[in-house]
């Protein structure tokens, strides 16, 4: 079966095999921070890179590998945890102002 034929709707995957690996061309406009050196993906920073590495890797790994993977990885759920910090105010001052502007809407006889 073709990489195509997988992509159509109602394609049974699990008799496919394995998938076709990820497209990894490099655009005219883009530079290459880093490639990982036991496949030889490219990738936008050596963080991502890290972090491929550590988990397509992981038996291959060098101990600096391991200990870059590690601090990638804890530098990643930093990241993700501000970020989910940061959607929670959003939502709660959204909640708020919709609250405010019912309670606006109700006083004034608008509805």
């Amino acid at each position: 079966m073709t990489y195509h034929e997988r992509m159509l709707p109602g394609a049974d995957h699990r008799d496919a095999g394995e998938w076709p690996p990820p497209e990894t061309r490099v655009r005219a406009d883009e530079t290459v921070a880093a490639a990982c050196p036991h496949c030889g993906r490219p990738f936008a920073t050596r963080e991502a890179r890290d972090l491929h590495v550590g988990d397509r890797h992981a038996d291959a790994c060098s101990a600096a590998e391991r200990d870059a993977y590690e601090a990638a990885r804890d530098d990643e759920r930093e990241t993700l945890f501000y970020f989910h910090l940061r959607v929670v105010a959003a939502l709660g001052v959204l909640y708020a102002v919709t609250v405010l502007l019912y309670m606006v809407a109700l006083g004034g006889g608008v509805l």
